[in-house]
């Protein structure tokens, strides 16, 4: 059995709505609802999600670019994502979606809309105000901090083994990550930089760094993805409530029945 990504934190019951399910309840009475294609996507994408590695964003302030990167995550495979101490529209976007709307309402806005894609439906975000608690959160996990940013003692990305557990963090639009991240953190990372720009967009340099971190999963242990069958199975679970548009009247009518 592969060991628990620290990571994976999801509960061993589904919360559709405003109860909670067994997963093998919700599988069997929500499979009838899916097509055979979707079906086969759920499963195949399930089996590909790594929770080893999480993509996480520090005082970001513009939800596009919080949306932007969750985009990126999703489609590279990686399951969770953490946000600390974000700030102005990105906050109010991100406590939305914790709050549980599928449609936050600044991804009215065409662009930001865009930029999201759904992809926070399907990544599992988390958030804390404080980056030492977090930093100390991740510490008692069993994994490491690794933050980008323009530093004379960063490490080239190249240089980290990304088949360690890692929180890896970009910072601020403007600022980068703050102090106190940086303070806390097991090491600063260095993107490739050969041009005369002397950074990167958050979003493109998010995008870099995780299709780097998959690689070097790739590499050196020859898989990306980290769930065991059990783990997949109680995902699967979550993304089936998730891709169901009448889940919770349907498994409400269930329990209404069989109760």
């Amino acid at each position: 059995m592969l060991p628990v990504p620290p990571f994976f934190d999801l509960p061993d019951t589904v919360r559709v709505g405003d109860a909670v399910y067994p997963p093998e309840t919700v599988l069997s009475l929500l499979d009838p609802y899916l097509t055979d294609e979707r079906r086969q996507r759920l499963s195949a994408v399930v089996a590909r999600r790594a929770f080893g590695v999480v993509p996480v964003l520090e005082g970001l302030v513009d939800p596009g670019n919080v949306n932007a990167v969750l985009r990126s995550a999703e489609g590279l495979g990686f399951g969770a994502a953490h946000v600390v101490g974000l700030e102005a529209e990105a906050a109010e976007m991100v406590a939305q979606v914790l709050d549980g709307d599928e449609e936050p309402t600044l991804s009215d806005r065409r662009a930001t809309r865009r930029a999201s894609q759904g992809a926070h439906k399907w990544v599992e975000l988390r958030a804390w105000t404080d980056p030492a608690d977090y930093v100390r959160h991740v510490h008692a996990c069993g994994g490491k901090v690794a933050v980008t940013a323009l530093r004379d003692d960063a490490l080239p990305i190249a240089e980290w083994d990304f088949s360690q557990p890692t929180a890896l963090v970009v910072g601020n639009e403007h600022a980068g990550a703050s102090d106190a991240m940086l303070e806390a953190a097991d090491a600063a990372l260095l993107l490739p930089l050969d041009g005369f720009v002397q950074s990167y967009n958050v979003s493109v340099a998010a995008a870099l760094s995780l299709y780097h971190a998959r690689e070097d999963r790739l590499r050196r242990t020859g898989q990306h993805a980290d769930l065991d069958a059990d783990r997949q199975r109680l995902l699967l679970a979550h993304y089936t409530a998730r891709a169901v548009p009448l889940a919770a009247a349907l498994l409400a009518e269930h329990s209404r029945r069989a109760g």
